[in-house]
């Protein structure tokens, strides 16, 4: 039997999350998740149906983010926080 295609490699940047999945994985509500999305501090991927999309990656991102505005971070002080992280990486 012939073989098909290859078999897709999944790391941990492969947006596979919905918006509903990556909401509960880190514990953050989806409007909040919106609004980190609008205010740069994520960029989740678009499937062909334009429905949000988040990788393992940034879900470790998101819970950092969460983490810091429980401890009183507002948005865009968990942007600054995030990129200064990036950075240093």
């Amino acid at each position: 039997m012939p073989r098909l295609d290859p078999p897709l490699r999944r790391t941990h940047a492969t947006p596979i999350y919905p918006i509903g999945a990556a909401s509960r994985l880190c514990g953050i509500p989806i409007w909040t998740l919106r609004a980190l999305e609008k205010n740069g501090v994520v960029r989740p991927r678009r499937s062909e149906g334009r429905h949000r999309l988040y990788s393992e990656a940034q879900l470790a991102r998101l819970r950092e983010a969460r983490s810091l505005l429980e401890r009183g971070v507002n948005i865009a002080g968990v942007r600054e926080v995030l990129a200064r992280r990036l950075t240093r990486a």
